[in-house]
């Protein structure tokens, strides 16, 4: 009877085992395919081309200090560098001969908050929007494999890529959050410096910063200094913004980070009004920025994701034709949904920050305050660090509802030039700005420096829209032309297609 029970219950644990693990296994497919994994690939192969020595004749050049166009300028490179620039220069006899006549030079542009996630086909949206450097703020140990394929020649944007992002959760919650995202939990402040130490040898530029406590923030952030490796990402949740008088922190990972403050140390924003939290925003700017000048702190500006959450919340049909869905990931796309509280994706009724279905007319207006609000604090703020040259660099933060990757970094130099930046203050932030934040030696058109380079059609310093005119793409020393970039953007627009499970034919 004994060994019958035995054998009951041996059969019984092996059953539960079992469902477990398939669950799981089932469970973790699922999240890929919301990561984007289960898209079909593109060859990026195809759009290989080698690197040859280049003269690019009659072109109007980017000034070192950005601030004019230097008319007819021959720009040569060499290999994966810019060798000359200069008025009358000679052609080299060997050299590959573009002529630019009329045409613009800018530097390379780099978006300073992206995500990846599992979507390489990301990386050639990139390189066809004149993106040729990206930093990856947290994301799959793989990214570490991806960056070095791009060194040796992967067509790609140069990738920065920071650590896993690091939280202080319970075991269980902790347990958790590492199934379903790329984030690792820290168990107490000795365990959180020991993975630094490691994502540190391990290679990654810098460590993402997450929702840690106060203790684990210090420390992290204190060993990360010592170990000569930077720090960027979000603010513990209970963090006084008097901490950025002193934090080792010196990235901000986006603006929203000290509004987010703003509005827990404001209060409710429907109780007390609008025209008081402006005037609390405007009041706390200076002392805010006073510490981020004294302590050399970089924001990363994630304006125009900011901007789109109230039209999401408000009108989600005709945001979503506002922006090209269809070379986005269908699998970020269309996401998930297992309840009205837990939703993943893009589209209508999977989308979280749409309204939810049919909210009462007080509700909707309570939360329609709200992001209005939490939007206009975003400019309040920027126009003040805008004024008092507070380092600003631009980034998307790609992945997120409705920025597409490539594509995002144009919208957001746009909202950027809108919030109160020149033309050419707008061209830093994606060019010198972050090059300087990464010591890269791209980001300016002269002799020595990484030949990442776009030629535009207009001059991005009369109209930032500009940017978008891409003629040719320049990436470490690889000439890339238009009938090149439409041809990726082709393969990504079909491999989408194909991989697609929901139609959104009404939104193009």
């Amino acid at each position: 009877m004994l060994k019958t029970i035995s054998k009951w219950l041996l059969a019984l644990i092996s059953s539960i085992a079992i469902l477990a693990t398939a669950y799981l296994l089932w469970f973790k497919n699922g999240v890929n395919f919301i990561y984007g994994a289960h898209t079909e690939l593109v060859d990026h192969t195809a759009f290989a081309s080698p690197i040859e020595l280049t003269a690019i004749t009659n072109v109007n050049v980017l000034s070192p200090d950005g601030q004019s166009m230097l008319s007819n300028r021959t720009v040569v490179i060499d290999g994966k560098e810019i060798i000359s620039v200069t008025a009358e220069g000679s052609v080299p006899a060997n050299a590959r001969v573009i002529d630019a006549r009329g045409k613009y030079m800018i530097p390379g542009l780099v978006d300073s908050h992206t995500h990846i996630l599992k979507s390489p086909n990301d990386l050639l949206l990139y390189v066809a929007n004149g993106v040729t450097h990206i930093r990856d703020l947290g994301g799959p140990s793989n990214r570490l494999e991806i960056r070095e394929e791009i060194e040796q020649g992967r067509v790609g944007p140069r990738m920065f890529v920071a650590s896993p992002p690091i939280d202080s959760m319970d075991f269980l919650q902790g347990a958790f959050w590492e199934l379903i995202t790329f984030h690792k939990n820290t168990h107490d402040v000795e365990h959180a410096k020991a993975m630094v130490k490691e994502f540190a040898e391990q290679g990654y530029d810098a460590i993402k910063i997450y929702h840690l406590d106060m203790p684990t923030y210090r420390a992290v952030n204190q060993l990360a200094t010592e170990l000569n490796i930077t720090t960027t990402g979000h603010f513990p949740l209970s963090m006084e913004l008097s901490e950025l008088a002193t934090t080792q922190q010196k990235e901000v990972a986006h603006l929203e980070e000290i509004v987010r403050v703003l509005i827990r140390e404001f209060g409710s924003i429907n109780n007390k009004g609008t025209a008081a939290f402006y005037a609390h925003v405007e009041a706390r700017s200076d002392e805010i920025i006073d510490d981020l000048l004294a302590n050399e702190i970089t924001v990363n500006s994630v304006l125009w994701f900011m901007e789109s959450i109230h039209d999401q919340f408000s009108d989600l049909e005709n945001a979503l034709k506002e922006v090209p869905i269809e070379y986005a990931n269908p699998g970020i796309l269309e996401g998930t949904k297992d309840s009205e509280e837990f939703k993943v994706g893009w589209l209508p009724s999977y989308n979280q920050f749409e309204a939810t279905s049919n909210p009462s007319e007080e509700i909707y207006s309570k939360n329609d305050i709200f992001w209005a609000a939490r939007e206009k604090a975003h400019h309040i703020l920027l126009k003040a660090m805008i004024r008092r040259s507070v380092d600003i660099v631009a980034g998307t933060d790609s992945g997120a509802n409705l920025v597409v990757p490539g594509f995002s970094l144009h919208d957001e130099l746009e909202s950027l030039n809108n919030a109160g930046m020149t033309p050419a203050q707008t061209l830093a932030s994606a060019t010198i700005k972050p090059a300087e934040l990464m010591n890269s030696n791209a980001g300016i058109i002269e002799a020595g420096r990484r030949a990442d380079l776009l030629i535009l059609n207009k001059n991005p310093l009369i109209n930032i829209r500009n940017t978008r005119t891409i003629d040719t793409v320049v990436l470490a020393g690889r000439v890339i032309e238009r009938n090149q970039l439409d041809a990726m953007l082709a393969a990504i627009k079909e491999a989408n297609e194909k991989s697609r499970k929901i139609n959104i034919d009404k939104y193009l």
